[in-house]
């Protein structure tokens, strides 16, 4: 779900607790802009290059959860359903079934093996028609950012039926100088291999690519990338027919016979046979911040921006609305650029004191709900001379880009920051030399990356020893 730039610095603050200015090769290349702002009476507590622009990266999702509180009831749920055209006897229905997907991000194989219990439940063994798949209506894309590696897990394709986070796990043994692989539709509570993608892998090849080959979805994964036994999650391009084709498997396994999926753009209208209603959007954004999924994201920032304006057609539509919003909601003042509602894109900028302003807009609408939505973080160092505290924080990385946004908590006394560290010179050469497979870490990311972990990890503990003051 996540890159494994992710898992290196998950759950943490900050690195060290050298002071800020202790030695000059510990300061990242590029810029610093920060504030800290009293939650209550919007005082500024400290901030340089406050009002200066920069790439937000996975803090967008604060904006996220904000804009989806702010439009979406925290009991909505997203409903997968079922139709059926013609008459059902003995067990046979005399026309056609759809699929329709209901934008559920959160859609996995243990939900629709439940949706074809249902349907066995109502007296379904096969079908004379065709089984159709659709949705609402909603943006598609392929690809969630075109300008990330096409491979990630993390950038799947985006469209009203969403299945496991729109990815497939491939697993791969070696054995007595043989090697198996197995292709996956993978959730906690159920599996089955995922037929409709199709792995295969190349000596010679650089790095794995993706085809559509006779209406199926082909990776191509270099051999030497398989040496060692291993698994890695691979992003679904065509969403809708992959859910589809999982469920097709599990109505056999109920006994249940469905012919091949057929897209179509034609919604039903007749009451459906099954649903499958997802959690309380509360949970999905919950769990969108904790996990930092993308797809998440994306997701309910079109529902929000659906109830907001009507129909976005694409990721950027959905974006702009929710910075239009921001701007008549009266939360944040000057430009800002939104590319998506997860923060992976390189184009979207914001300034430090905007996404304050958006924390503590959050704050007064939604009290400890909003703040709580922020994980738990700590410093690191020594805990001499420091006062209890408390962080609530979303973490957003990129090569040469990072960001820390959320809550302080000390005595009572109750402030929100953000901190952006940016390369703008190292992150433009990147994209500059962008080629769509291209997964390597460029030379210096790591080393940059810990020393604008170290600088934020300074500047809290300045602000956390003076007690806010």
């Amino acid at each position: 779900m996540r890159p494994s730039r992710r898992h290196f610095i998950a759950g943490v603050t900050a690195l060290t607790a050298r002071p800020i200015h202790a030695h000059a090769s510990t300061i990242p290349a590029g810029r610093i802009g920060y504030t800290i702002v009293d939650i209550e009476t919007g005082e500024t507590l400290a901030s340089r290059a406050a009002d200066d622009a920069f790439i937000p990266a996975s803090t967008t999702k604060s904006i996220t959860a904000l804009l989806t509180l702010s439009t979406l009831a925290p009991t909505t749920r997203f409903t997968t359903r079922l139709h059926a055209t013609g008459t059902l006897e003995n067990g046979v229905l005399a026309g056609d079934l759809t699929l329709v997907g209901g934008g559920d991000a959160a859609l996995d194989t243990h939900d629709l093996a439940q949706l074809a219990k249902a349907l066995k439940t109502k007296g379904v063994r096969r079908i004379t028609g065709s089984f159709f798949v659709t949705g609402i209506a909603a943006p598609e894309h392929a690809v969630l950012n075109t300008r990330q590696p096409l491979q990630a897990g993390y950038n799947p394709a985006i469209g009203p039926l969403c299945l496991n986070f729109n990815r497939v796990l491939l697993r791969w043994r070696n054995q007595s100088g043989t090697r198996s692989r197995s292709t996956h539709a993978y959730a906690d509570k159920r599996s089955i291999p995922a037929r409709s993608v199709l792995f295969r892998e190349r000596r010679g090849a650089a790095s794995p690519k993706h085809e559509v080959i006779d209406h199926r979805e082909v990776w191509t994964i270099p051999a030497q990338d398989l040496a060692r036994d291993g698994e890695r999650w691979f992003p679904v391009r065509r969403p809708s027919l992959y859910a589809a084709s999982v469920f097709r498997d599990l109505c056999t396994a109920e006994g249940i016979a469905l012919p091949d999926p057929r897209e179509t753009a034609t919604l039903p209208t007749n009451p459906p046979l099954a649903l499958h209603r997802s959690d309380v959007v509360f949970a999905q954004i919950k769990k969108m911040m904790t996990y930092s999924t993308n797809l998440t994201a994306e997701m309910l920032g079109i529902a929000a921006a659906q109830r907001l304006d009507g129909a976005p057609k694409t990721l950027e539509d959905a974006a702009q609305m929710t910075a239009d919003w921001l701007h008549r909601e009266g939360i944040i003042e000057g430009e800002m650029t939104l590319e998506n509602h997860s923060g992976l894109s390189t184009r979207s900028r914001i300034t430090p004191r905007q996404m304050v302003e958006v924390l503590r807009a959050g704050h007064r609408r939604f009290g400890s709900g909003f703040v709580g939505l922020h994980s738990e973080g700590r410093l690191r160092g020594p805990k001499t001379g420091l006062p209890t505290y408390t962080f609530r924080t979303k973490t957003g990385t990129m090569h040469f880009v990072r960001c820390l946004a959320g809550f302080i908590e000390i005595d009572g006394r109750s402030a929100a920051f953000a901190i952006f560290h940016m390369d703008d010179d190292r992150r433009a050469a990147l994209d500059a030399r962008y080629t769509p497979y291209d997964e390597r870490r460029p030379r210096g990311a790591r080393r940059w990356l810990r020393q604008a972990l170290d600088q934020e990890n300074a500047l809290l503990r300045d602000w956390v020893s003076r007690r806010l003051r």
